[in-house]
């Protein structure tokens, strides 16, 4: 338990975990953060809050997905004024 802790890992960005011989430092909005979480009810309130930002962003990428499905099924779909129709023997040759 004598080692050093790695020189590299001084140079990084603080991270917390097992062996890491540092202590995280906390500015003063995190601490009142933290001790505001205490409240049930800020917790609660904060919680509710990420959780609809959520499910509006999941809510907009849905309808960002219909809308891409409707563009792909409007390029399956046979166009109705393509001249290519009237001429079947045309079409026989590309389709080999």
């Amino acid at each position: 338990m004598t080692e050093n802790p790695d020189p590299q890992m001084l140079e990084n960005a603080i991270t917390i975990g097992t062996g890491d011989p540092r202590m995280p430092v906390y500015t003063e909005s995190e601490i009142a953060h933290q001790e505001m979480m205490r409240d049930p009810k800020y917790a609660i309130a904060t919680h509710e809050q990420t959780l609809n930002k959520f499910a509006n962003i999941l809510e907009e990428l849905t309808a960002r997905v219909i809308a891409i499905e409707e563009k792909i099924l409007e390029m399956q779909t046979p166009d109705l004024n393509d001249p290519m129709r009237d001429y079947p023997e045309i079409t026989m040759h590309q389709n080999r």
